[in-house]
């Protein structure tokens, strides 16, 4: 068996491989097909198993940007990580995470995280409950009636989207850099809705909406207070809704009543491959001194 770099030749059989290792289901496949459309998408970490020129496994390693203590971390996302059923349990997917962290450590990056099974990922040095989810309850039928417009996101509104993520996410441990191109603010998902918030000709905030989930949103980005009551107002229409807000989000402070709820996980996971700010943050997180941070994932994952 030999661990290679992906090639395009390659990617029917990969797709092939994630339908197969996920109950014959597409959406892994996509999600592998989306990810290479990430300006950040590195060809190098697109890993194949190979026995005797059959491919049996594949591992996308994902670099992203994450935000921890506030400084900029460079991080990869493992997964999906996929083998063909016939031959799971012989150590593929074992080979496939040791030539990826090879790579990753080699490239400079500070850790590997993923959501994954708690008993199996820590034989590779992933530590759980390593970030997890947050959320904001709150009423809305106290809030200002709103004076903003609704629009799709447009190319030019992208100086306006990085700041307000920039300004929303910047103090929230785990935040993921979404990106600065238009696909990165766009979901594939037909019943997601993304939005930008207008004012005066202005971008003032951002949301993504499934159709189903009305009233919790899946990423939620205000200029200030004033604007994110007035978006809490149009997303809930005087209903309770529960919005995506970590206690460091900016917009926290908008909701006092609120409850914010910050949790971790424990099939969160990090591997670290060299110092960075995530151990001091790891070991505040264990010991209750601060709230487990909180990524709102890139589009690519909206699949389902």
């Amino acid at each position: 068996m030999i661990i290679r770099s992906a090639t395009p030749r390659d990617y029917a059989e990969i797709a092939n491989i994630n339908v197969l290792a996920f109950e014959e289901r597409a959406d892994e496949a996509l999600i592998v097909a989306l990810h290479r459309q990430r300006a950040l998408f590195d060809p190098e970490l697109s890993l194949v198993a190979e026995d005797e020129g059959q491919l049996i496994g594949h591992a996308l390693f994902s670099p992203m940007l994450l935000q921890i203590s506030g400084a900029t971390v460079r991080a990869v996302n493992l997964g999906p990580i996929a083998v063909n059923p016939m031959i799971q349990r012989k150590g593929v997917g074992a080979a496939l995470i040791a030539r990826g962290h090879e790579l990753a450590r080699a490239k400079g990056f500070a850790l590997c995280f993923l959501l994954g099974h708690p008993t199996y990922y820590p034989r590779f040095g992933y530590v759980p409950h390593a970030f997890g989810m947050s959320s904001c309850k709150t009423a809305t039928h106290d809030l200002p009636e709103s004076e903003l417009d609704t629009r799709k996101p447009q190319a030019a509104d992208l100086p306006a989207l990085r700041a307000l993520w920039q300004h929303e996410e910047a103090q929230v441990d785990f935040s993921i850099d979404p990106g600065d191109r238009l696909i990165d603010w766009l979901s594939p998902n037909p019943l997601i809705t993304s939005s930008v918030y207008v004012l005066n000709e202005e971008v003032v905030g951002y949301t993504r909406i499934h159709r189903d989930e009305g009233q919790s949103p899946g990423a939620f980005f205000a200029r200030d207070h004033e604007i994110a009551r007035q978006m809490a107002r149009m997303i809930g229409g005087g209903a309770r809704i529960e919005l995506p807000l970590h206690p460091a989000s900016a917009s926290a402070g908008a909701f006092p009543e609120a409850h914010i709820e910050a949790k971790s996980w424990e099939p969160a996971m990090a591997c670290a491959f060299q110092p960075s700010p995530f151990e001091a943050y790891y070991a505040d997180v264990n010991a209750g001194r601060r709230p487990p941070g909180r990524p709102i994932w890139p589009v690519a994952f909206e699949i389902a």
